[in-house]
């Protein structure tokens, strides 16, 4: 069968925050072939490629894209047990948190603090998505991908792909022209909790801790603090948690004793934008044309409008407000996806 390409497709039903103007074109692709076409379809017309998941972590303006936003729908699992290693390799178009789920179920250890996230498993690794102590990082053993100009099929080994907080190659200027088609995930069949985040903790005192039973508390936690991105348009944790020099942490540690941070491995510090947005700027619950910072955790963005110019005014007033606090710029963690031409 042959690749379906729609015209004027409204890009608001395919992401969380529900909001998004048309795109020129719009195709959903089922395998590495497909894609394929795809990409030579928009190179024919001399477009620009969006490469869309599950839409939970972009913002599309209210014009649309203007261009071919391709929808990834490759799915399909290959499993490999190695003793007490597990090697999974997923489509970039399985559900996340299906996935989660079903390795749960299977009794495999590595991503249950990952539990009750939306998205893709292929927007995974570009995000380097994170929670309660784990980063896909820690268990992304290879990810494999197309190259947007040429089709060419490469597989990326962990060190190539450059994972940072938030960050990884794909999100580079060179990373972004490849387009991920599987993931492979080393996963543990022995129990390895990660418990040191104090959301986790009560588990800690667990005799037999099972893996199933991890997630199911770490989604039981998740459901205080997020909306049910079913229900509410969210993109979840819609800003980073800005990283800052000890210098910088010390002088706002002297004025903010209570503030919550960790610090890395580089002496870095990550700061809880969350506390500040609710501690030091008084945001949590704060509304704007249908737009807030949630009321149980001001780090979530939720929409109820139909507007993304509201959505972006709404951050850059957010970030302006931080910023006169503290003296820290924030980002988003969100893709703000803007036209070449803007």
């Amino acid at each position: 069968m042959s690749l379906q390409i729609q015209e004027r497709i409204a890009l608001a039903a395919h992401t969380t925050l529900h909001v998004g103007g048309v795109a020129d074109y719009f195709c959903v692709v089922r395998s590495a072939a497909e894609l394929t076409q795809a990409l030579q379809f928009a190179a024919k017309q001399s477009v620009p490629v969006f490469v869309l998941g599950g839409g939970s972590n972009v913002l599309f303006p209210d014009e649309g894209y203007r261009g071919l936003v391709i929808h990834n729908a490759i799915v399909g699992q290959q499993v490999a047990v190695q003793a007490n290693d597990v090697l999974v390799q997923v489509g970039a178009g399985e559900q996340w948190d299906a996935f989660v789920a079903q390795m749960c179920e299977q009794g495999y250890w590595g991503i249950e603090n990952l539990s009750a996230i939306p998205g893709s498993v292929g927007a995974t690794p570009i995000q380097n998505v994170g929670a309660y102590g784990v980063e896909v990082a820690d268990v992304i053993q290879v990810v494999t991908a197309m190259r947007v100009d040429t089709q060419e099929i490469k597989t990326f080994a962990h060190a190539q792909c450059a994972f940072e907080y938030r960050d990884s190659y794909f999100k580079s200027t060179e990373g972004r022209q490849w387009v991920v088609l599987s993931v492979t995930f080393k996963l543990s069949n022995t129990a390895k909790p990660v418990l040191q985040y104090a959301d986790l903790y009560p588990l800690s005192t667990h005799a037999n801790l099972t893996v199933a039973a991890v997630r199911d508390f770490v989604i039981a936690v998740r459901s205080k603090k997020f909306p049910d991105w079913s229900q509410v348009g969210t993109a979840g944790s819609f800003f980073k948690n800005p990283i800052v020099p000890a210098g910088e942490y010390q002088r706002l540690h002297n004025l903010y004793p209570d503030m919550p941070a960790h610090q890395n491995a580089t002496g870095e510090w990550k700061l809880s934008l969350g506390w500040i947005l609710d501690r030091v700027c008084g945001l949590k619950g704060y509304c704007e044309h249908e737009v807030c910072l949630y009321e149980n955790q001001a780090l979530v963005l939720t929409n109820t409008g139909t507007s993304a110019e509201n959505i972006t005014n709404f951050v850059a007033s957010i970030t302006k407000t931080v910023f006169d606090k503290t003296q820290v710029q924030i980002e988003p963690e969100v893709l703000l996806v803007k036209n070449e031409n803007t």
